[in-house]
């Protein structure tokens, strides 16, 4: 558990030992930021729930993982769920939640770690006005760096993608198939966990809370929804290629079969008269004359239908020849 407590002229963090400290920081600082990595342990979450004093069934969705993505406005505090893509090297959705008060943001996250470095970075240096604002802005910066965190991850899948094409087109086989079928799962995934943020978004741009959300955070709030119409666009033709990209790879499996095909024809073909000539010359005709018996006969029969057929199928384009 870290806090960031800041004003526009001082800031100070430190790591959490004892949750009375939160207690003591309580309106000592224009914000706090308390930063939370974990949310098995109840006792701790619920106790930091009463000293913040934020509601009890926002307080159940924080311990259970898998919560839609949303926005709830409560009498005096905002809340709201959010997903952090990350490749770990698969996708990784962690759950954020993140409560807005008057004076406080208390977020928190699954495990430790997250794309939340610059946003610290610009509260030690007062970069910009973060410092000045109040907690709607820090709100909007952490999600806006998690929302900005999505587009490497979609460029990855993007790039993995035309190494897929590459492979499929030079020589599709079963296992780019199967990361094929991975990539479009994963890209689903990235889309149901960032489209309902851009509805949870477009309520507070709608309707924001005059005592919790300042007006001027509402234009950068909008901007947040901007990048996320960016993000799901990319998402969706990344989903467009997958699926071209499955349908190249039966079409090239289909064009191979039927090369396949074609030879074994092509052999049956050859065959066909070959085997009707040994079976009537080795009838024993008795009356057919000798020349007519004869084994030179049969082999000269057999090389001139088998060069005569190799010379239609080419005529005719399916050995790779002719006009």
């Amino acid at each position: 558990m870290s806090v960031i407590a800041y004003g526009p002229h001082e800031i100070t963090e430190f790591q959490v030992e004892e949750l009375e400290q939160l207690t003591r920081l309580r309106g000592q600082y224009p914000v706090l930021w308390v930063n939370v990595d974990g949310v098995r342990h109840g006792p701790t979450v619920q106790r930091i729930g009463d000293i913040f004093c934020l509601h009890r069934l926002a307080l159940e969705d924080v311990g259970h993982i898998g919560q839609q993505t949303k926005s709830e406005l409560f009498e005096d505090h905002i809340f709201l769920v959010a997903r952090m893509a990350r490749l770990l090297p698969g996708l990784d959705l962690e759950q954020v939640s993140l409560f807005v008060g008057s004076d406080y943001v208390v977020s928190f996250q699954e495990r430790a770690g997250d794309p939340l470095d610059p946003v610290r970075a610009r509260l030690r240096g007062s970069r910009g006005r973060i410092r000045s604002a109040g907690p709607d802005y820090l709100a909007y910066a952490i999600l806006d760096a998690i929302v900005d965190h999505c587009f490497p991850v979609v460029e990855a899948y993007a790039e993995r993608l035309d190494l897929l094409e590459d492979e499929i087109l030079g020589h599709p086989h079963r296992e780019a198939m199967n990361q094929l079928h991975g990539v479009r799962r994963d890209l689903v995934a990235l889309r149901r966990a960032m489209w309902p943020l851009r509805d949870a978004l477009a309520s507070l741009v709608r309707e924001p809370p005059a005592t919790l959300v300042d007006p001027g955070t509402v234009v950068y709030l909008r901007d947040v929804q901007d990048h996320l119409v960016q993000i799901l666009d990319l998402v969706e033709g990344c989903r467009e290629l997958g699926s071209s990209l499955t349908d190249l790879y039966l079409s090239s499996v289909g064009n191979r079969t039927n090369e396949i095909m074609k030879v074994l024809t092509i052999f049956a073909a050859l065959f066909i008269p070959l085997g009707f000539i040994t079976g009537l010359y080795g009838m024993n005709v008795a009356a057919a004359p000798f020349w007519l018996r004869s084994l030179g006969v049969a082999e000269a029969t057999m090389a001139a239908v088998t060069l005569g057929l190799l010379a239609f199928f080419w005529r005719r384009g399916w050995l790779g020849g002719g006009p």
